[in-house]
């Protein structure tokens, strides 16, 4: 499948018209659409909202690596050669979680290696991507709103700001702040898991039109999962990105949609280990036609809960309790 940006460059009279004009350099945006959940969560994208315990503090480290996240079309519709061919981020998240509701989280992505082809179309010169830089720095924090029924149902309210340390050159970042406010609700019964979210990301907007950057999204997801045991999980999650304004080569409208299935193994007492496979449904900026992802995260577990006295004049059984003989 050839998924990831569809490039459509319209206005070709005015294209035609400056066609010995100097050829303008276009950069690039933070165009990985693997967003990982803050650490303490059981999914890799989704947030299961545990955010039980008191200065409780928990980190997670997650690789990513896509294959083919964004191709350039000529307007014929031909391959004018993968802008961004290979793609592998690290997502390092340091979390805590305090009151039993409240978590705050700094999530630092590290581009290791980055690889594509400059592309030329008409009087657009794409840049290929450089590698070894940051990304840009994600400050988050939620806060449980609702908890019905000892978990099977938790909603809460989260807002995320990225601070600009990324770069466009490198396809890290849109060259200023975004903010992405967001409903969030999960819940469990028995054996099935499951999570959801909804919010509107506000992107810088390029003042030329020619920019790849999607501008301000509307940005969901949703994951459901299957509890083999009580240290195996495993599901498919959804995410999805709808651009609501961008520049003309940004494929407006065009969702960016991404299935994802993933494995969740608890392997020691607070450690846990994730793995998942996904590809990109749709043409979309950033949808790759494959994505691998892995990482192990750790949370304090939270301690025992004390034995509840019994009640006044009952007996309980022990050495020092047992009834004579």
């Amino acid at each position: 499948m050839r998924a990831p940006l569809v490039v459509a460059v319209l206005c070709s009279g005015a294209l035609g018209a400056t066609a010995t004009a100097r050829a303008q350099v276009v950069t690039g945006f933070a165009d990985d659409r693997f967003e990982p959940a803050g650490a303490g969560s059981q999914w890799l994208t989704a947030e299961s909202l545990d955010f039980a315990g008191h200065l409780r503090p928990a980190a997670a480290l997650v690789a990513d690596w896509a294959v083919h996240p964004i191709v350039v079309y000529t307007p014929e519709g031909n391959s004018a050669g993968a802008l961004v061919g290979e793609q592998m981020l690290t997502h390092f998240d340091a979390a805590v979680m305090m009151w039993n509701r409240v978590r705050f989280d700094l999530n630092l992505p590290l581009s290791l290696f980055a690889s594509g082809t400059t592309a030329q179309i008409d009087t657009q010169s794409y840049a290929a991507p450089q590698s070894g830089v940051v990304g840009d720095i994600r400050l988050g924090a939620a806060v449980r709103v609702l908890q019905r029924s000892r978990g099977h149902l938790v909603a809460a309210a989260g807002l995320q700001l990225f601070v600009p340390t990324g770069t466009t050159r490198a396809f890290t970042g849109d060259g200023g702040v975004r903010l992405w406010p967001r409903a969030m609700v999960s819940g469990e019964r028995r054996r099935v898991v499951w999570a959801a979210s909804l919010g509107l990301q506000y992107r810088p907007k390029d003042d030329c039109g020619c920019s790849l950057a999607p501008g301000t999204e509307l940005n969901g997801g949703a994951a459901a999962g299957w509890r083999f045991s009580p240290r195996i999980m495993a599901g498919p999650e959804l995410f999805a990105a709808l651009p609501l304004s961008g520049g003309t080569l940004a494929a407006r409208g065009t969702p960016a949609i991404e299935l994802l299935v993933g494995g969740h193994f608890a392997v020691h007492p607070g450690w846990d280990v994730s793995v998942g496979l996904s590809r990109g449904l749709t043409q979309g900026p950033g949808a790759p036609a494959f994505r691998a992802v892995a990482g192990v995260q750790f949370v304090l577990p939270l301690p025992a809960s004390p034995t509840p006295p019994p009640p006044d004049g009952a007996m309980t059984m022990g050495p020092s309790s047992a009834p004579p003989n």
